[in-house]
């Protein structure tokens, strides 16, 4: 055990460092602030634009109710940013930046502890940047009056955020694991996965005003239903929005918080088991192709 423990805590250290670029640790901080909350309220402009351009043609507004289920999902899904895809990014950025990976896969250290080692580092960078969203949100009215701090529910945001993690690993483990095999255009991979699950997981909107089609797959996503519960926590029972006078049903309402979780943990699960598949003969085949120790030439 010494041997796995000690690659994941030396990759920790190695991705918090890189995360933040080595800079002085105040410095550092300053731009866990920055960055989260001027993305925050870039969503929130575009928010209330929407809702001026629809009360300037006579119509009554964006739901209210929109915005802070807006506000706390896009919070959290900087942790599947965060963990997700950026798992992926350490393939790109230790094989043809800094052209290491080679060494670190020959080195007595596990292959995959270094992995997760990275996805510890960026899941702490994500907490913060999703705490400091939220906090950030407690100045806007619209957002203040439904996110109240006494009324979180603790314990269970503690629960998904520990199966979100095992969730969010296994799914960067199967993206890592493929962008190995892949010599160019890396990058496109992930970021075109993002806008998937992005627009699928229930984001911007409630799932159920997709068509059926999208709403099986939507539902076949653990983010999906990692982003349900993590709302739950923080702003509460999910409630029907009303859109162009049509009642939108809120996804899960009558599933309860055990129902919602055994549901994430069997689809985590399924996703565990198939990021080891996937690792498992993604780097076999990288190996024998010499994959790992080619670079282009950045």
């Amino acid at each position: 055990m010494r041997e796995p423990l000690n690659t994941l805590h030396w990759s920790i250290w190695l991705g918090w460092q890189i995360e933040s670029n080595w800079a002085n640790p105040w410095l550092f901080a300053l731009y866990l602030v920055v960055k989260p909350i001027a993305g925050s309220l870039m969503l929130v402009g575009m928010f209330y634009a929407a809702n001026a351009a629809v009360v300037a043609t006579g119509r009554s507004g964006v739901p209210p109710e929109l915005l802070p289920f807006v506000y706390v999902s896009n919070a959290c899904f900087g942790l599947v940013g965060a963990v997700m895809f950026g798992m992926s990014n350490v393939v790109t950025s230790d094989r043809d930046s800094y052209r290491m990976l080679k060494y670190i896969f020959i080195s007595p250290g596990r292959f995959q502890a270094y992995f997760l080692g990275r996805g510890v580092a960026r899941f702490l960078e994500g907490v913060a940047g999703g705490a400091i969203t939220l906090l950030a949100g407690l100045a806007l009215p619209g957002i203040r009056n439904t996110i109240q701090i006494q009324n979180i529910d603790w314990p269970w945001m503690l629960i998904y955020l520990s199966v979100g993690f095992v969730m969010l690993w296994a799914a960067g483990m199967i993206l890592a694991s493929i962008v190995l095999n892949l010599s160019r255009s890396a990058s496109f991979l992930s970021e075109g996965i993002a806008g998937v699950v992005y627009f699928l997981s229930g984001v911007l909107f409630p799932i159920t005003i997709l068509p059926r089609s999208l709403q099986y797959i939507g539902e076949s996503l653990p983010t999906t239903y990692w982003l349900e519960g993590m709302r739950r926590t923080i702003i509460g029972s999910p409630r029907d929005i009303v859109l162009k006078d049509k009642i939108v049903p809120a996804p899960f309402a009558d599933w309860s918080n055990l129902h919602l979780l055994l549901v994430l943990c069997a689809t985590t699960l399924g996703l565990v088991i198939v990021s080891q598949i996937v690792y498992h003969w993604s780097v076999r085949r990288a190996w024998r192709r010499g994959k790992i120790e080619e670079t282009q030439g950045m």
